[in-house]
């Protein structure tokens, strides 16, 4: 039963809430929006998209195998990342699991410390986002300036604050158990140059990404201010990320054409969102089965030996 809902429940919230947008917005309508120059736009813009993020993400991973005693280079990683894409379409923990079993393999670590060298560059993901659409949420015009602050502070000292536990020698009582497993050892070890090496890397992520929203929205003709614009795309992309639907599809279209509705017209914004989540499928897609030989190069090797 727990594989069903696994499975099932991501194909049931797609469907559903692409179908409940086609119910509310004329998907022909929004179909006329999409044409050759929209295209022009864009595709290069995926194109280079693909190529810095799959760089930036070979960086980090380089970075953070060489924290956890295991470095692997810079085209190995990209290679290992590149072959995980499509396990990530398909559900986010899929994804995961795939990046840290190729990295086990690849790398010579323990399942524990695999996952860990994932699971610090998913926490800073997640927290750099927070940040990012806090400092967002700071340029909005309509919020005090003590609000501002006082949110992206708050952001901030929550991330700080998370690292500083795992990594400090202060006994924390029972807690120590959690935080001494093997899973956090990337963190605890990593030398604190290196930590800030990797934020920068994945804030520069994070900016790219909204970067290909930014040029996305222009192509349709949807100009957002610049306070509005981060806070937006952040926020679509952390409810993308919710592991509840098929790489984002319908949960970040509805996400998409809510949170931008004071700048476009539904049907423009749910063809930009059609049009930006399937550039963004089929270049990972494409991606993946590029590099589809590194779930099977181990066995391949002692095949030709053999």
């Amino acid at each position: 039963m727990s594989r069903i809902l696994r499975w099932g429940v991501p194909l049931v919230v797609s469907g559903g809430t692409l179908a409940f947008l086609l119910w509310q917005i004329d998907f022909r309508e929004a179909l006329h929006h999409v044409d050759a120059t929209v295209a022009g736009t864009i595709v290069p813009a995926l194109l280079l998209y693909g190529a810095v993020s799959l760089v930036i993400e070979a960086l980090s991973l380089a970075r953070v195998t060489h924290a956890a005693g295991s470095p692997l280079t810079r085209w190995t990683c990209a290679r290992i990342k590149a072959a995980s894409y499509p396990l990530a379409i398909v559900h986010y923990a899929l994804g995961v699991g795939g990046l840290t079993y190729l990295l086990r393999r690849h790398g010579a670590l323990s399942i524990s410390r695999a996952a860990g060298v994932v699971g610090l560059i998913g926490f800073f993901d997640l927290g750099l986002l927070l940040a990012v659409t806090a400092l967002g949420a700071g340029l909005l015009a309509t919020q005090a300036p003590e609000v501002r602050a006082s949110l992206v502070v708050a952001v901030v000292g929550a991330i700080l604050a998370g690292l500083a536990v795992l990594r400090t020698r202060r006994s924390f009582g029972s807690l120590d158990r959690l935080r001494d497993l093997e899973l956090f050892r990337a963190a605890r070890a990593a030398p604190a140059v290196l930590l800030l090496e990797v934020a920068v890397l994945r804030l520069l992520f994070v900016l790219v990404f909204i970067g290909l929203a930014a040029v996305s929205l222009v192509a349709f003709g949807i100009h957002v201010p610049l306070g509005d614009l981060v806070v937006c795309v952040t926020g679509i992309a952390l409810v993308s990320a919710l592991p509840i639907a098929i790489a984002g599809l319908g949960t970040g279209q509805v996400a998409f054409v809510y949170l931008l509705r004071h700048w476009g017209e539904p049907e423009v914004l749910l063809a930009c969102s059609l049009v930006l989540s399937a550039g963004l499928i089929g270049m990972r897609a494409a991606l993946g089965l590029l590099f589809a030989r590194e779930f099977t190069r181990e066995a391949l090797v002692h095949a030709a030996e053999g």
